[in-house]
């Protein structure tokens, strides 16, 4: 009986170990894969350009020396009338590179929007969800590269003024331009829109209407956590670095997948200068065009009246 109580200990034991491990193997600090992935950019592909209410639309595909490859739109004013500022947008999963079509004027400014690097579902559950972890777990640490990536493009196009440059982060985005917004100080400024910290505390409030028992559906939250390198790449331990460049949170009052406490602990991590502005309404969303106008406005109100330069 000693016996196998004395094995079954070790069992425990060895198992404990193998966990706490993995759990430190994967909330290892992603910056230096961060760093080797965004690499230098080796190529870049255009489409021909077509004409969109007085601007310019174009598409191109990215190339670096780590293999990251990349997807982004970009829509500039029709005719000569010099450099302009850059609105570099990631946006939800859905929209992608189409986000520069619901910006319908630019008011001067070239707007470019990225596709993530990745065409996993962001709704795979299940089984699915479980088999599909590392490859989740790899878009997720791509996607600030190649924002840095795309910036190595959009910086040497003739029209753009490399030292205005305005990151905006929307709701699944948002968390990433934090995270580039914070290692390239070729950012004038960084903006999160409907974005939030805590992603431990999004994850559980997000699943409730998947999971309904409380213990299950806390710890499939910790689980999907660690698998995203949560603890590391949450913008709350990322958005102080941004200082001394200014960073702004547009949130909505009334958001039903974003916690005010998550959004409130993002906004207290930054350090001066930050404002927070409250909008009325739920989550934006593509078809909730009403909010997406309203947005779009706020931050070109503010790109073209009162511009930030960049440090770099």
């Amino acid at each position: 009986m000693r016996r196998i109580v004395r094995r079954a200990a070790w069992i425990l034991a060895a198992l404990t170990l193998l966990a706490a491990a993995g759990a430190f193997w994967l909330a290892r600090d992603p910056t230096p894969r961060i760093l080797a992935r965004h690499g230098r950019l080796v190529s870049s592909s255009e489409g021909p350009a077509t004409v969109d209410a007085g601007h310019l639309v174009h598409e191109a595909r990215l190339g670096a020396s780590s293999g990251l490859r990349v997807d982004l739109a970009v829509k500039r004013p029709a005719g000569g009338r010099g450099a302009g500022p850059l609105v570099l947008i990631l946006g939800g999963h859905r929209t992608g590179a189409e986000a520069v079509h619901l910006i319908h004027d630019t008011r001067g400014t070239v707007v470019a929007a990225l596709s993530y690097p990745s065409s996993l579902d962001p709704a795979t559950s299940g089984l699915s969800a479980i088999l599909a972890a590392p490859a989740i777990r790899a878009a997720a640490l791509d996607t600030p590269p190649a924002l840095m990536l795309a910036l190595d493009y959009l910086l040497a196009l003739p029209y753009v003024d490399p030292s205005r440059v305005e990151l905006v982060g929307v709701s699944l985005g948002a968390p990433f331009a934090c995270i580039a917004g914070a290692l390239d100080r070729r950012v004038s400024r960084v903006w999160s829109i409907h974005g939030a910290g805590d992603p431990l505390a999004l994850l559980e409030h997000n699943l409730r209407d998947r999971i309904h028992a409380s213990l299950l559906r806390a710890l499939a939250a910790r689980a999907a956590y660690l698998i995203l390198n949560g603890p590391r790449l949450a913008p709350e331990n990322w958005v102080a670095r941004i200082a001394p460049r200014p960073f702004i949170m547009i949130n909505a009052s009334e958001d039903e997948r974003l916690p005010r406490a998550a959004v409130l602990r993002l906004y207290a991590s930054a350090l001066e200068p930050k404002e927070i502005f409250w909008m009325g309404g739920l989550h934006v969303g593509p078809e909730r065009t009403r909010a997406i106008e309203a947005i779009v406005d706020r931050v070109l109100d503010r790109v073209v009246s009162r511009p930030a330069v960049s440090l770099d």
